[in-house]
């Protein structure tokens, strides 16, 4: 596959002009999950100027509505963009209209603190114990001491379904790591237990984002992320054009980059030598 078109900061708006509409994910490009890049945030402001939507795709395990109310607590208002899918929303709308998850206790694997908006009749089926659940549902984030003692019970429970409502497996929140559900939904199906995926790298994710942009009349795509493991090859998987930041999200440190440090082709190979889905572009971040 051909290697990416290497942006500087100061080419991007030039190089993205073709595109009418843009899917971005939100940490690593847009967030850290405490503050909101400054970069970021002025080039939002003028998508929105020339009056090219902007949705959000994150795997974030909340509610949409949810997420839209943290995004404003984080200086990112609503005229911004034009709306959000998250893992969280593909799970609810997945217990609500998939009969076959209807019923029974859910086992919350993560801390669980994302989910307070989501729907009553989901949230009073949470139990305490996993003995106690029909369904296993993979959510948030967690430091990483904590994967044996989360991932213990699960080991238990292989005959029961495993919703991950937050695909990631590692991500960076105020610049310290964390492990997400991911991580255990892989340990998971590694021992045999069966997964099934809601967000990114899934394909639909993608779509419906592409769905509700192509409502508002944007047609030509490109979809901004950090993470070649579930960004890059969900938007490959998809057919929509992708562009990949390097400097701000979860390969910096690999990378050994400054936050916004332009990198260089021949810093970058290695790293996207070891992934088969490439991106069209590559840049340091949004400015």
């Amino acid at each position: 596959m051909t290697s990416p078109t290497l942006l500087r900061l100061d080419q991007l708006d030039e190089a993205l002009a073709a595109y009418d509409g843009f899917i971005l994910d939100l940490w690593g490009v847009l967030i850290d999950g405490y503050e909101t890049f400054p970069g970021a945030r002025a080039w939002l402001e003028r998508r929105a100027a020339e009056g090219k939507p902007v949705w959000f795709l994150s795997n974030a395990s909340r509610d949409a509505a949810g997420m839209v109310e943290e995004l404003g607590k984080l200086g990112v208002p609503r005229e911004l963009f034009a709306g959000i899918t998250t893992s969280g929303q593909l799970a609810i709308d997945a217990f609500l209209q998939d009969a076959k998850f209807r019923e029974g206790g859910i086992y919350l694997s993560g801390p669980g603190t994302g989910q307070a908006g989501w729907p009553v009749e989901i949230r009073e089926r949470f139990v305490e114990e996993i003995d106690q659940a029909a369904i296993i549902l993979g959510v948030g984030s967690f430091p990483e001491d904590e994967l044996e003692t989360r991932f213990a019970p699960l080991a238990t429970a292989l005959d029961k379904p495993f919703l991950c409502a937050n695909p990631d497996r590692n991500v960076v929140s105020g610049g310290l790591p964390f492990y997400a559900a991911g991580k255990l939904a892989d340990r998971f199906a590694a021992l045999g237990g069966e997964v099934t995926w809601y967000g990114k790298p899934d394909p639909y994710a993608f779509r419906c984002a592409a769905e509700e942009l192509a409502t508002r009349g944007a047609k030509r795509l490109l979809f901004v992320g950090d993470s070649l493991v579930t960004d890059v090859p969900g938007a490959v998987a998809a057919e929509i054009d992708c562009l990949w930041l390097a400097a701000t999200g979860i390969h910096r440190e690999a990378l050994g980059l400054d936050f916004n440090q332009e990198p260089t082709r021949e810093g970058l190979a290695p790293l996207l030598d070891q992934h088969p889905a490439l991106p069209r572009f590559a840049a340091a971040g949004l400015a």
